[in-house]
C-alpha cells in the first residue's frame, strides 16, 4: 500500500506542476501573441513575425524578409472543474486561478547584402496554476481523501521561460539553415508537494504532504536546429528539431508534522520536439499554412517515467496546427487558426495523474493584424480551447471515480516595429510596408517574389 501511496503521489504532479494556463500540446502552448497564435502557431515553413519565426524553427528568421521586434502576449481565462466520487458521496469543485499572462519578445536583425540572419527570442513556454480550495463536498478534496491522506487543498503556481538565441544562413537563395542554444528555467511552488511523499511523524495515523514552496529559479538548455527551403517563389517548407531541454534537479525545503526540516527533489526533462511545415501563397494578398509537430514525452524524465517508477507515464503526442491570413486592404488583414492536438496522459491511472489539466485537444484562433505605419503593426487576436474532459478510477482507493474538464480563453496582442529594408521573400509586399507606401515604391525588385 505504502508503495502505491508513493506512485500517486508523485504522479500527482500531474495536477499542480503543469501551468493551468497552457494546456495543449501538454506542456506547451500553441503560439505566442496573436499575430502567431491567430495563424494556430504554424510557422515552421512562413513566419508572419519575428515571434514566430523564432518559435518552432531557427531557420525561419531567415524567411522574415526584414528586420523586426515583435512584441506579444495574452490574458488567459481557464475554466477547470474536478469531480471524484466515492462510494458515499461525490462532488464537483472549480480551480480559483483568475486570470493568466502570457509574455513573448522577438527581435530578428537581418543585415543588408548578408546570408546570415539573427534571432534573439524569449518565450513564455507556459504559465500558471491551479488553486482548488479544500471542500467536504468532493471526496478528494476533504482533508483526508480517499488514500488516508490530507490531501486538499491543492495550489501550485509555475512558470517556464525560454531563451533562444538564433542564427540562420542562407546557403543558396532557396535554402535556409538555422540553429542554436535554448536557455531554459522553471519558476515553480507546489502545496501540497504530493512528490515529496506523505509522513506520519506525529504518529495521529494520517499522513500530511510537505508543501514545496522554498524554492528557487530552476535552469536548463539544450539546442535547435532548422531548415526552410522554397519550392516555388509561393511554396515553402521546413523542418525543425528542438532537443531535450535538460534541467538541472529540482530542490525544495520543506518539513515534516513536528516542523523537522526536509528537503525534497524531483527530476525533469522537457520533451524533444519535431516540427514540420509547409506554407503556400496563392495569391500575394493570401497565406496558407500548416504545420505537425511531433512531442516525444514518453522519453523524458518525470513526464515520460512509467507509473510503476514513481513517473506520470505521458505518452507521445501529435499536435496540427492550420492557419490562414488575408491582406483585406495595404493596411489590415485578418487571420484564422486551427489546432489539434494528442491528449498525453492515459485515461486509467492514479487519481492523481488523471487530474493533469493537459487535457484540452481543439482550439481555434481569430485576429487581426493593422498596420499603424509603414513600420509599426498592431494586432489583436482570440483562441478558445474547446471544453475537453478526462475520467479514470483511483487505481488505489475502490469505489473512487475522478473526472477533470477544462477550457480556455485567450485574449492577445502583439506590436511589431519594422526596420530596414524589404527582403525578397517578405510574406506579402503590403504587411511589410513594401507596398506602394513602402520602400518598395522606390525599388520595386525589393518587394520580393
Amino acid at each position: 500500500m505504502r508503495s502505491g501511496l508513493r506512485l500517486g503521489a508523485v504522479a500527482a504532479l500531474a495536477l499542480v506542476a503543469l501551468p493551468a494556463t497552457g494546456r495543449a500540446q501538454g506542456l506547451y502552448l500553441q503560439g505566442g501573441g496573436a499575430a502567431h497564435l491567430s495563424m494556430g502557431g504554424a510557422s515552421t515553413a512562413t513566419p508572419v513575425d519575428a515571434i514566430g519565426a523564432l518559435y518552432w524553427n531557427p531557420a525561419a528568421i531567415g524567411r522574415l524578409g526584414r528586420s523586426e521586434v515583435a512584441v506579444g502576449g495574452a490574458f488567459l481565462f481557464p475554466n477547470i472543474h474536478f469531480d471524484s466520487a466515492a462510494p458515499s458521496f461525490s462532488g464537483s469543485t472549480r480551480s480559483d486561478n483568475g486570470v493568466g499572462i502570457a509574455s513573448d519578445l522577438g527581435i530578428v536583425w537581418q543585415p543588408e547584402d548578408n546570408r546570415l540572419t539573427y534571432g534573439l527570442g524569449l518565450t513564455s513556454l507556459g504559465g500558471g496554476g491551479v488553486n482548488f480550495p479544500g471542500t467536504f463536498a468532493n471526496p478528494s478534496l476533504s482533508g483526508i481523501g480517499p488514500l488516508g491522506n490530507v490531501q486538499g487543498p491543492i495550489w501550485s503556481n509555475i512558470g517556464l521561460l525560454q531563451l533562444t538565441p538564433t542564427a540562420a544562413y542562407k546557403v543558396t537563395d532557396r535554402f535556409t539553415f538555422g540553429f542554436g542554444p535554448t536557455v531554459s528555467v522553471a519558476f515553480t511552488g507546489f502545496d501540497p508537494a504530493y512528490f515529496g511523499g506523505a509522513d506520519d511523524a506525529n504518529g495521529d495515523g494520517v499522513g500530511t504532504f510537505p508543501t514545496g514552496t522554498h524554492s528557487r529559479p530552476f535552469w536548463g538548455g539544450g539546442v535547435r536546429a532548422g531548415l526552410v527551403y522554397s519550392v516555388t517563389d509561393r511554396v515553402d517548407v521546413g523542418f525543425g528539431y528542438t532537443s531535450p531541454q535538460w534541467f538541472e534537479t529540482w530542490k525544495y525545503y520543506a518539513r515534516d508534522e513536528l516542523g523537522r526540516p526536509r528537503t525534497l527533489f524531483l527530476t525533469a526533462t522537457l520533451p524533444a520536439i519535431y516540427s514540420w511545415g509547409v506554407g503556400y501563397r496563392p495569391t500575394d494578398k493570401l497565406l496558407l499554412s500548416a504545420d505537425l509537430r511531433y512531442f516525444a514525452y514518453g522519453s523524458t524524465d518525470l513526464f515520460g517515467t512509467p507509473l510503476k517508477d514513481g513517473g506520470l507515464g505521458w505518452r507521445d503526442v501529435f499536435a496540427v496546427a492550420l492557419g490562414s491570413r488575408y491582406q483585406v486592404t495595404d493596411r489590415a488583414a485578418l487571420s484564422l487558426g486551427y489546432v489539434y492536438n494528442d491528449n498525453p496522459i492515459p485515461s486509467v491511472g492514479t487519481l492523481f495523474n488523471v487530474q493533469g489539466p493537459a487535457v484540452i485537444q481543439h482550439t481555434l484562433a481569430v485576429g487581426t493584424t493593422v498596420n499603424l505605419t509603414d513600420s509599426t503593426a498592431a494586432s489583436l487576436g482570440y483562441a478558445y480551447g474547446f471544453p475537453n474532459t478526462i475520467t479514470g478510477p483511483v487505481r488505489e482507493a475502490v469505489g473512487v471515480g475522478t473526472k477533470l474538464t477544462a477550457e480556455l480563453q485567450q485574449l492577445t496582442f502583439t506590436l511589431q516595429f519594422k526596420f530596414g529594408g524589404c527582403g525578397r521573400k517578405a510574406v506579402t509586399p503590403a504587411e511589410y510596408g513594401c507596398g506602394p507606401a513602402g520602400p518598395a515604391a522606390a525599388d520595386p525588385a525589393r518587394a520580393g517574389g
